[in-house]
């Protein structure tokens, strides 16, 4: 029996070699393809008909948009959680440990109004250290807590932040509940991300984005109160990104990328916590930078927590600065955020630019042209930038054989990275 077990895996693995190989591939050629159709659409079609004809979501009138950064996301959370009369849906790759601010979020939800619906759906692999004392507390108040299972792709995680509040209010991001997240993005222990506050029509669409998720994990479909007639909140158009994997095709995330990314004019300024863009996708930033376009990248430096990301992002450098990209390192902490200023077009969410998050990964991000957020992440942009060293072209290659021989490691696992 162990010989025909070893026989059987023997000869599996060459096929899962190649469905492996050959999805990449595919990927591969339908990015290049996309690439080339989005720098040419772009030119003459508004980025919000790129977003409802090629990426397919719908631009929803009438939000207000605001920006949450750093730690400030958990006092706008708690507020909302504990103002919450009718659900809290809670939707969250990351949530682990004790204490603040764990505790202090689920405090919130256990003291929420009687009557008060709670959902909560958390990723398998970023929450495995969820407090399990913390999860029966819960529970036995009436709470909902489900898992994205791991199974059958574990490399499929759900590393959405969707939280949705009575159906009016949602918020994303990238943020995890964990201590990471405190302070004000300085520090080694104080992470740098952004997140947003939805309020109006579009809130409707993050709701389904978190509806998605809890039957992906096992639970019933929302109610129809859960739904509530939403009318308008602000000025903006706001559209809802919620992308889902897909094995040899493009999916939703890495359609709005590209969108956003040829489209911008002015500039295009990204904040990126693993920017290992493939490249179709620096195909499109080089475009950009070709037309005169202000292309700025802001990238983890001395702080990452994984250090392969790392290297596989520094690898994308030379073909970047050689065709006209600044490319920042953030020096002051681990930046997290997940932004792009095209113009005054912006995205805000968990979506990354890479491989993981562009094929294998549950995303949900927002495209907005709201003003004030546009302006608050160039402001923002702007300070950590003073926080951060510009890669130079000559200093670049003069950098130590080590960090090549990590770069050349890093080239392998680059289509999962």
């Amino acid at each position: 029996m162990r010989l025909r077990t070893d026989g059987v895996l023997a000869s599996a693995l060459p096929v899962a070699l190649g469905v492996a190989l050959g999805g990449h591939l595919s990927r591969r050629l339908r990015r290049q393809q996309l690439a080339r159709r989005f720098i040419r659409l772009a030119d003459d079609v508004p980025l919000d008909v790129l977003l409802e004809r090629e990426v397919g979501v719908p631009v929803r009138d009438g939000n207000e948009v605001a920006l949450h950064a750093d730690g400030s996301i958990f006092d706008a959370l708690e507020r909302e959680i504990r103002s919450a009369r009718e659900s809290i849906h809670i939707c969250e790759f990351m949530w682990r440990g004790t204490g603040d601010p764990s505790e202090r979020i689920g405090r919130a939800v256990l003291e929420r109004r009687p009557g008060v619906a709670c959902r909560i759906v958390l990723d398998w692999f970023g929450s495995k250290r969820f407090d399990p004392d913390l999860e029966r507390r819960l529970v036995a108040s009436g709470c909902q807590v489900r898992r994205h299972a791991p199974l059958p792709d574990p490399f499929r995680c759900n590393h959405r932040r969707v939280l949705v509040f009575d159906g009016r209010t949602a918020f994303v991001g990238g943020f995890g509940i964990w201590k990471s997240w405190l302070g004000n993005g300085v520090g080694e222990e104080g992470w740098r991300d952004t997140a947003a506050r939805v309020r109006g029509p579009a809130v409707g669409d993050l709701q389904r984005a978190f509806d998605d998720s809890l039957q992906a994990a096992g639970g019933q479909p929302l109610p129809a109160a859960a739904y509530p007639r939403l009318a308008p909140a602000g000025p903006h158009r706001v559209a809802v990104v919620a992308s889902t994997p897909a094995w040899a095709r493009a999916t939703l995330a890495a359609r709005m990328s590209y969108a956003l990314l040829a489209s911008a004019r002015r500039r295009l300024w990204i904040a990126n916590s693993y920017f290992v863009p493939d490249r179709s996708l620096q195909d499109v930033l080089l475009a950009r930078a070709r037309a005169g376009v202000d292309v700025r990248v802001l990238a983890p430096g001395p702080w990452h927590d994984v250090p392969l990301v790392q290297a596989g992002q520094r690898r994308t450098y030379r073909r970047l600065l050689a065709g006209g990209v600044r490319v920042f390192e953030y020096a002051a902490s681990m930046m997290h955020a997940k932004t792009i200023l095209a113009d005054d077009a912006c995205a805000i969410g968990s979506t990354n630019m890479d491989s993981q998050s562009l094929s294998f990964l549950w995303e949900a991000s927002i495209v907005t042209d709201a003003p004030e957020a546009a302006a608050g992440l160039a402001r923002r942009f702007e300070l950590d930038l003073t926080r951060s060293y510009e890669i130079e072209p000559g200093a670049w290659r003069r950098r130590p054989g080590a960090m090549r021989l990590r770069e050349a490691g890093a080239a392998v696992a680059e289509p999962w990275l």
